[in-house]
């Protein structure tokens, strides 16, 4: 399920309205219709998609992201990164929506917010998982090979832009480490502690204790941009498999590009074996992605095992802070500890035990 919506949606249509106008010097008998936000998935973010009608009829798709205002899954969310970081993808060649507009005064939508286009096409599903229900389920092996193969293709073209442009230089985080890789443990590491709040998680406690003493030596010599949330539910599609666009860069940083190999892969693992689904014909064998992945990028994915581990590791952490906002907004009970027990803790159990 989406990640709730707390704004009152008529004065928001009428407040957008007014920011047309005034910042993007539309005339002033525009309409704005809100249609919602996303249907199956979504949870650190407030989005909604809209029409604006001009007076001629003529009307055009946008969705407007919201930096948070209600309970946090992250820690932080920089809303002008994801901005930046996407028109730039942009004039990459990057399957990205249309960046319109960054608005970074939070008093006229009691936030900062961006402006897309909206782009055709459907995401597959996180609610539920599409290994189990919906369009993709539904659609023929051939194309899910598609789906997966041109998910692929467009991860690897991320992995070969050139990352000494100046214009992404905010992706680096000096500040949390000199090493790239130190950066990202540092960042989950502290993500980790403000989550629990004190609390023990001894799934999560033994994979950051073997993360700390594992560590790969890589230098930033090697590093590349780092989607992030690199999966397959992230991707627009068009019915016959084609992309359409690349979404969701919240979690972008730099580091070596098979983070997001192994990314991808965990997640697909822990929303269909970690919830006793299986995994639909079509799809790629994890063996088969990684083999592919290297085989067209020229990356090596030697390191990928402590990826994997780093991967289920970071939605385990995320996934408290997921449950905890279900609870708090009173979606699933409390008292459950599912914040501590669920799929992909339970898949990071059985891979820790395995190595």
């Amino acid at each position: 399920m989406p990640a709730p919506q707390d704004r009152d949606i008529p004065k928001t249509a009428t407040l957008l309205k007014d920011w047309f106008i005034s910042s993007q010097g539309y005339d002033d008998n525009i309409e704005i219709l809100i249609k919602g936000g996303p249907e199956n998935t979504g949870f650190s973010n407030e989005t909604l998609t809209f029409r604006l009608t001009k007076k001629d009829g003529k009307s055009e798709g946008y969705v407007i992201r919201f930096s948070p205002t209600g309970y946090k899954v992250f820690p932080d969310y920089d809303i002008k990164k994801q901005y930046l970081l996407m028109k730039f993808l942009k004039q990459e060649g990057i399957n990205v929506p249309e960046v319109v507009a960054y608005e970074s005064d939070p008093a006229l939508l009691d936030s900062e917010f961006y402006l897309m286009r909206e782009c055709a096409g459907e995401a597959p599903s996180d609610n539920p998982p599409f290994h189990q229900k919906g369009w993709v389920f539904n659609a023929s092996a051939e194309v899910r090979k598609k789906l997966w193969t041109n998910w692929l293709d467009e991860m690897i073209k991320v992995h070969h832009i050139n990352i000494e442009n100046p214009a992404i230089s905010f992706l680096d985080r000096p500040s949390l480490a000199s090493n790239h890789l130190d950066q990202e443990l540092s960042y989950y590491f502290n993500f980790h502690d403000w989550a629990m709040e004190g609390e023990n998680h001894s799934i999560a406690d033994a994979a950051r204790d073997f993360l700390s003493a594992n560590k790969p030596s890589v230098d930033n010599h090697s590093s590349k941009i780092v989607w992030g949330d690199c999966r397959l539910a992230n991707v627009m599609y068009a019915p016959n498999g084609d992309l359409t666009a690349a979404l969701d860069w919240e979690m972008a940083i730099l580091g070596d590009p098979c983070l997001d190999l192994a990314w991808g892969i965990a997640i697909d693992d822990c929303n269909s074996i970690g919830l006793n689904i299986p995994k639909l014909p079509g799809f790629m064998t994890a063996e088969d992605t990684i083999a592919y992945w290297e085989k067209n990028s020229g990356f090596s994915a030697k390191n990928y095992d402590y990826y994997y581990t780093l991967a289920l590791y970071k939605f385990s952490v995320i996934m408290i802070k997921v449950v905890k906002k279900l609870e708090y907004y009173e979606i699933m009970p409390t008292g459950l500890g599912a914040h501590i027990n669920n799929h992909a803790s339970g898949m990071l159990a059985k891979h820790l035990e395995s190595i």
